[in-house]
């Protein structure tokens, strides 16, 4: 129970971490340089106003990415998904679209 009481104490006002009251995420959870170096950013999710669906652990709408996997780009459309590993860490799936 100790761990818990100590985890609250260290989060901060939603205000301070640009989070959404009450969402399963918190933008520092989610290594953002690791996404960057295949191509997803977080201040482009912010302007397209995903990051909040992000962080709420919610599926994105469709989104067009020009990813870098293993050295190969890849462009496809796809929808994003924050859910949590086994360990507690998040995991960003990302689900592609089928071309209509």
């Amino acid at each position: 129970m100790t761990g818990v009481i100590n985890k609250m104490s260290n989060l901060k006002p939603p205000e301070m971490n640009n989070d959404i009251p009450n969402a399963p995420f918190c933008a520092e959870d989610v290594d953002w340089n690791e996404l960057a170096s295949i191509g997803i950013l977080k201040d482009e999710l912010e302007m397209a106003g995903e990051l909040d669906h992000l962080l709420q652990g919610k599926k994105t709408g469709v989104i067009s990415l020009s990813l870098v996997l293993l050295g190969v780009d890849v462009v496809l459309d796809a929808t994003l998904q924050l859910v949590r590993k086994d360990g507690g860490e998040p995991l960003l799936e990302i689900i592609g679209v089928r071309p209509a």
